[in-house]
């Protein structure tokens, strides 16, 4: 298996089979699965996605009763995941499944592949002013307080290979909220060292909600600045620190060259 794409749901009904026709096409000669990891939804969406696996041998359905988070969520579609490469995707259609083929080949040679709204290629489509302001205060906010050197940490569209994920989930990872690539990266960069941690990535365009309702509330930006402060950095927030700054990780978008292999060990919901 190639590929697994980790669907995390919750009252997504409407928008399951469009968007299980769209990542089966996108992914043509892909050997892959689609996993879908649904909150017990009171729209029945886990109903509709055990009905679609007539129509798609390859659709997987975990159904959650009593637990409720999207970033826990696809935690769990991440260990049931039987891929070479693992890639999380909102549910909602806002995410351009047509990049999937670039995040699976770019994470040949890289442990995150991030689908980013902000370098080229990407973009906010017709986001509102104060959306784009938000976002942007969300970046520098993971800058300052966790020293992150993603272009769009607050992207819930990603994809890391099995073999970072087995290393990273040893029995202790207990995400919150929304914001699971960061909270993945940010572990990663704590246990395999920010200097030989390899990101690369490819830029898309943030597309329109068709059906449902944003899941994004005064919580969420909770869960994220509690996240944040659990892994900051008081070097950067302290002056005369600096010694205690590790180096940014290396980070390269889809049309950079291949960086080189680490040194010993081998390896929606947006702001």
């Amino acid at each position: 298996m190639d590929l697994s794409v980790v669907l995390p749901t919750y009252d997504e009904r409407a928008n399951l089979a469009p968007l299980c026709a769209r990542i089966t096409e996108a992914v043509r000669g892909i050997r892959h699965e689609i996993i879908v990891v649904d909150d017990d939804s009171p729209d029945g969406t886990w109903r509709e996605a055990e009905r679609l696996r007539a129509r798609y041998p390859h659709l997987r359905v975990v159904r959650r009763v009593g637990e409720r988070g999207l970033a826990s969520a696809v935690l769990r579609g991440l260990r049931e995941a039987r891929g070479r490469v693992l890639v999380a995707m909102d549910a909602d259609l806002q995410h351009d499944e047509r990049i999937l083929p670039a995040l699976v080949a770019h994470a040949r040679d890289a442990d995150f592949v991030v689908a980013s709204r902000t370098v080229a290629g990407g973009g906010f489509g017709r986001w509102s002013r104060r959306r784009r302001l938000a976002s942007w205060g969300a970046t520098v906010l993971a800058r300052l307080i966790a020293g992150v050197s993603l272009s769009d940490p607050v992207s819930g569209f990603f994809a890391l290979r099995r073999e970072t994920f087995t290393t990273l989930d040893d029995g202790t990872l207990r995400p919150e909220g929304f914001k699971i690539l960061l909270y993945l990266y940010l572990h990663a960069r704590d246990r395999l060292g920010a200097e030989g941690l390899r990101i690369r990535e490819v830029g898309f365009v943030f597309r329109d909600r068709q059906h449902g309702t944003s899941k994004l509330g005064a919580g969420v930006m909770w869960h994220y600045l509690r996240m944040l402060y659990r892994f900051r950095r008081p070097a950067l927030l302290r002056p005369g620190t600096g010694s205690r700054l590790r180096p940014a990780p290396r980070r390269v978008d889809e049309h950079a060259r291949p960086v080189g292999k680490r040194k010993g060990r081998g390896q929606g919901r947006e702001a």
